[in-house]
């Protein structure tokens, strides 16, 4: 959308064309007309730039039907919630393939209009912060990279220590989406008394296992920008909520289950994320 309102040149390429949305609302509730979805994927440029703004677990199938269209080496833009996107990616993209992963606290979401439309909502302004995570990409590229999605969806963050900021976002998504999903409220309940015992114990854990993996970070901290996030966004239903809510699978795994994955791996133990993930599991969809 934010390509549409600017005026950059795209193209759609949806899982499913017939849910693919055809109107777009600005923040300032601007109607926009989108471009039509594309049915199959098309050959770009060196010069071009693929975004795959996917969950997790939808990357691999969409990595390996892409891949035959990749043969010019546009850039490839992971854009997910959770971690373990980036491991993926490089186990089916070649060798030292340009690649950049990114995060955003943009706020938008997709709406049945009823009659077989679909539209799609900018809901909150943010910032998406992006990096290169390996040696497959030059100075030059990353930087016309940025420029050119700067101008899509200002503003955006090139981080030397992008794997931070990816560190950072999971600390949040780890308390706020698995504790709105489980007990149906919106994101400023978080902040409430009730929770304070879990989110505490949550952000312990976090700091644990991320210093473990070399991400400096303390409990204090992590739990302070949680409260922030929970009261800026106090109005929004997290996505993971969103997905109990609608019957699709969540993000668990790639949230709370990669800090429990990550934890085994270092041999530390995190009993409140791994009855979250067990709890998340085990809800009806």
């Amino acid at each position: 959308m934010g390509a549409q309102k600017h005026g950059v040149n795209y193209a759609l390429y949806p899982r499913n064309v017939s849910s693919a949305p055809r109107k777009g609302y600005w923040l300032n509730g601007e109607p926009l007309l989108l471009a039509n979805a594309k049915p199959r994927p098309c050959y770009p440029s060196s010069d071009d730039v693929v975004v795959i703004p996917l969950k997790v677990y939808q990357l691999a199938e969409a990595l390996t039907s892409w891949l035959p269209y990749l043969r010019n080496k546009p850039t490839v833009v992971l854009l997910h919630n959770g971690m373990g996107g980036l491991e993926i990616a490089e186990n089916i993209l070649p060798k030292d393939y340009p690649l950049l992963v990114a995060t955003t606290s943009h706020g938008a979401y997709k709406k049945n209009e009823g009659n077989g439309d679909y539209e799609v909502i900018y809901t909150g302004l943010g910032k998406t912060q992006i990096g290169a995570p390996n040696k497959g990409i030059t100075a030059a590229t990353c930087h016309k990279v940025v420029t050119l999605l700067n101008g899509v969806l200002p503003p955006f963050e090139y981080r030397q220590d992008i794997l931070s900021a990816l560190w950072a976002k999971l600390s949040i998504n780890a308390v706020i989406n698995p504790l709105t999903a489980l007990n149906n409220i919106k994101n400023k309940h978080i902040a409430d008394a009730q929770f304070a015992s879990v989110r505490e114990a949550l952000c312990e854990e976090f700091s644990i296992v991320a210093n473990a993996c070399g991400i400096n970070v303390d409990a204090q901290t992590v739990h302070e920008n949680v409260l922030s996030v929970a009261k800026a966004t106090g109005e929004n239903y997290s996505s993971m909520h969103q997905d109990v809510a609608h019957g699709r699978q969540t993000e668990i795994d790639a949230i709370n289950g990669y800090i429990v994955d990550m934890a085994t791996k270092k041999g530390i133990v995190v009993p409140e994320n791994t009855l979250l993930v067990k709890r998340v599991k085990a809800l009806k969809r």
